[in-house]
């Protein structure tokens, strides 16, 4: 259809430290970035980048800890 906004997903994938601790994943730690929705900036505490969770047959990777 013409015209349509069309949603291509989430640019980050992000997940909490303490989600982390909890699950014992480790990440690594990576000198980036965010800017959010606000147009502030942010700096993450690190990367997973070897961590595949599958949610209704979508599978997210890569993911920033906050």
């Amino acid at each position: 259809m013409s015209g349509s906004i069309v949603d291509g997903g989430s640019g980050v994938n992000v997940i909490n430290k303490k989600i982390c601790h909890q699950l014992e994943i480790k990440w690594e730690t990576y000198p980036f970035w965010l800017r959010m929705a606000d147009a502030s900036t942010v700096r993450p505490l690190g990367l997973i980048r070897q961590l595949d969770i599958i949610i209704g047959g979508h599978t997210f990777h890569i993911f920033v800890v906050i």
